[in-house]
């Protein structure tokens, strides 16, 4: 939000963005806000959010799912990419391998 503002004041478009914020009832986060839900995430303390529940989630999402969904959680997964970077990925492996050597 602070970097959009910035941009925006940048741009000459700030009234602009004040009425988007407005509009969208878009609200700035609280600082260290996704430092707490990161640590909340790996903190074995948290009341089952912690990595044994995290991969026994993975395990059972991918007991019911395809061959190649699974395949596709289990790579985002071990590689941490963003979805969008990851299937970008996948697209270029698959690609590749089209191609032949």
């Amino acid at each position: 939000m602070k970097a959009l503002a910035s941009l925006s004041k940048y741009f000459g478009k700030y009234d602009q963005w004040l009425d988007i914020i407005k509009k969208y009832q878009l609200k700035w986060a609280k600082p260290g806000g996704s430092v707490n839900v990161f640590k909340s995430i790996v903190d074995s303390q948290s009341n089952g959010n912690d990595l044994e529940s995290m991969i026994k989630w993975i395990k059972d999402v991918s007991a019911v799912l395809p061959q190649e969904y699974k395949n596709i959680l289990l790579f985002n997964t071990l590689t941490g990419l963003r979805p969008d970077v990851a299937q970008y990925s996948l697209w270029l492996i698959k690609t590749s391998k089209e191609e032949g050597p």
